[in-house]
């Protein structure tokens, strides 16, 4: 089922980048095919399927935000995307991560303390929001006046994705850690 939400949310991305660059917006039918690209290779990461199907829907809801401006008409979705957006993207890096460096290192992460596991996953998640801001900064040289940057916005963004990354962390920490063992991953993968 989760799945399904995740390409639903590929569909609703690639029929935005058609119809957007159909209409003459080259560089927003490139945000929606690089929101694409991000979810496809989510699902090649086994992200536990809550945190994947939450994952797809807000990467579809901050690209929307982000080409429609939405973000002007209602300043306080801002802060809501950037919350669940970088707590369930912390998961995605840090298994990303883990799949990255091989089973050991998945099987050692499975035994640590929980707190230990809710810290590093809530890492990977404020280096996914610094990102994130290096590409609203890169958005908004690229087409000035399409986003809300500066000092504030920034801090506050990266202050808030913080906060979403350590709850996503504790929530991974208590209720997903079967997904870092490595004889999980390879039973799943048996016809």
């Amino acid at each position: 089922m989760t799945r399904n939400v995740t390409w639903l949310a590929v569909m609703v991305l690639a029929c935005s980048a058609v119809v957007v660059g159909a209409l003459g917006e080259g560089f927003a039918a490139l945000r929606f095919l690089s929101g694409v690209v991000l979810l496809v290779v989510v699902t090649r990461l086994r992200v536990p399927p809550p945190f994947e199907a939450v994952f797809s829907v807000v990467v579809t809801v901050a690209f929307w935000c982000d080409v429609g401006s939405w973000y002007r008409r209602a300043p306080e979705l801002d802060t809501v995307v950037h919350f669940l957006l970088t707590g369930t993207g912390s998961v995605v890096v840090f298994l990303a991560l883990l799949r990255g460096a091989g089973p050991a290192l998945g099987q050692a992460a499975a035994n640590i303390p929980r707190w230990t596991l809710t810290v590093l996953v809530g890492m990977a998640g404020t280096s996914a929001a610094t990102l994130w801001e290096l590409y609203e900064w890169v958005a908004e040289q690229a087409t000035p006046g399409t986003m809300r940057v500066g000092y504030g916005d920034t801090v506050a963004d990266l202050a808030v994705g913080v906060a979403g990354s350590l709850l996503a962390g504790a929530l991974f920490a208590g209720t997903s850690r079967a997904a870092l063992t490595p004889t999980s991953s390879a039973t799943r993968r048996k016809p």
